[in-house]
């Protein structure tokens, strides 16, 4: 009796059977046949489950105050950088608050119909999140890809629903899930020369994601990072080029004279804001205890904790967990983190199929999903009302404000611990071994490069 891969017992099959089909050229021809044949309709069921999902929220969404007002907000910026010719002009809650690069690579929005744009956002979301669970599961597991396609689209249909960060991804129209899936792909998919295009793809779009060059740099992983800094300056360079104007407004006033800070820096955000730094500015601190330049300094500190985690976890070969705490350091330690910055949190249930359910890092990883399944949105804001609130509704406002934050933060100090960097005993990462059976195409990516000896 011969036991299949995945545990179903095979048929009865002889010494002279099994050697015959190995030879037998049809039989091997009708086996590599079936993979994409099923696959194929695998993602066929999988674009129509997502379609459904899209359509289902779309409806829902569009009727609802402030439904898309994100996406919408940035449309409406593009209408006036044409009569203006300066996107960043009348800066205010609903403004253009991406660099440069972002209005390059935001510039497609205005080639969509109005009535296509926020379904197709809606699809693009949930579209990008399927993709990212997908890369993971291929590169974690033995799953065929139909199996992890599978998985992956149930999880896209559950996330909405568990968490309010990917929720509001879809109602606000904002990019989470796709720069997510740009800095997972780039890490455990893509490979030399092309290695780092699409970190910096999403740093030129969003900044933050930057701090992924970092973690390439403390690696020793030169190409890699200089790939993404070029990137990063051509990408800046093509879109100076062709908006002139708001460059030189983005660069003057937004970073050099701090004005992307100081407009968040208000007691609403400040509420809202998941931020370390903007633990500081509410309750029990007060807004403008510290300065911008104050509170990124207060960030720094965090991030280099944060560095030596992804560093010791990729020392000893976790390339995923290293990713994931990149994710978490690059958002807590931004100037301001909207909900919808945590788009990633449900790649932290599969930290146990790297690293082990022993280890601490992956269980506190799933009491921080648990954490974040309360839409803790919902009693964050107070604002001047809080005279009037009692003692109970203060201090769940409190826990609200802080709640994803610390259960991200307790993540981030626990790979510290965990996966301290040890001088002599930790080695340059192997490749992973192809899970793969022999015979079969290799994962979707392997580890990234060894360090260099010293």
């Amino acid at each position: 009796m011969v036991v299949a891969r995945y545990g179903a017992a095979a048929s009865p099959m002889t010494a002279t059977d099994t050697a015959s089909s190995e030879l037998d050229p049809r039989a091997t021809s009708s086996r590599a046949g079936a993979l994409p044949a099923v696959l194929g309709w695998a993602i066929a069921a999988a674009f129509a489950v997502i379609l459904v999902q899209t359509a289902i929220y779309f409806v829902v969404i569009r009727h609802q105050d402030g439904g898309f007002s994100d996406l919408l907000g940035r449309a409406s910026n593009f209408q006036s950088l044409k009569t203006t010719g300066n996107i960043y002009t009348d800066f205010s809650i609903e403004a253009f608050t991406y660099p440069p690069g972002g209005i390059l690579l935001m510039s497609p929005l205005v080639l969509i119909p109005a009535g296509l744009l926020t379904p197709l956002w809606t699809l693009g979301v949930l579209g990008a999140l399927t993709s990212t669970l997908f890369i993971a599961l291929r590169y974690l597991t033995r799953l065929s890809p139909v199996q992890a396609l599978s998985i992956a689209t149930a999880g896209t249909l559950v996330a909405p629903i568990a968490l309010s960060s990917v929720y509001d991804n879809i109602f606000w129209g904002q990019i989470g899930t796709m720069l997510t899936l740009a800095i997972v792909a780039d890490f455990l998919v893509m490979r030399a020369p092309a290695q780092g295009v699409w970190v910096g793809l999403a740093t030129a779009l969003k900044i933050y994601p930057g701090i992924f060059i970092v973690i390439w740099l403390v690696r020793r992983q030169y190409r890699q990072a200089l790939t993404a800094l070029f990137t990063v300056a051509v990408t800046t360079a093509i879109a100076t080029a062709f908006y002139w104007r708001s460059a030189t407004t983005f660069f003057h006033q937004q970073i050099v004279g701090s004005q992307e800070l100081a407009h968040f820096a208000t007691y609403s955000t400040a509420e809202a804001s998941s931020s370390i730094a903007d633990v500081f500015l509410r309750p029990p601190y007060f807004l403008g205890h510290l300065s911008p330049r104050e509170s990124l300094a207060v960030a720094a500190v965090f991030v280099v904790i944060g560095v030596i985690a992804s560093y010791g976890a990729w020392a000893r070969g976790h390339e995923f967990t290293a990713v994931v705490v990149g994710l978490i350091i690059s958002t807590i330690c931004s100037p301001i983190a909207w909900n919808h910055y945590f788009s990633f949190l449900p790649l932290l249930l599969l930290l146990p199929l790297e690293i082990g359910w022993r280890s601490w890092t992956a269980r506190v990883a799933y009491l921080a999903v648990a954490i974040n399944m309360v839409p803790w949105p919902h009693w964050k804001l107070v604002g001047v009302v809080q005279v009037l609130l009692d003692h109970f509704h203060l201090y769940l406002a409190y826990v609200a404000q802080n709640a994803t934050m610390v259960s991200m933060l307790l993540v981030m100090l626990t790979a510290t611990v965990e996966f301290w960097p040890r001088p002599g005993r930790d080695r340059a990462p192997r490749r992973r071994r192809a899970r793969r059976e022999p015979g079969q195409p290799g994962e979707l990516g392997q580890p990234g490069e060894p360090l260099p000896a010293s």
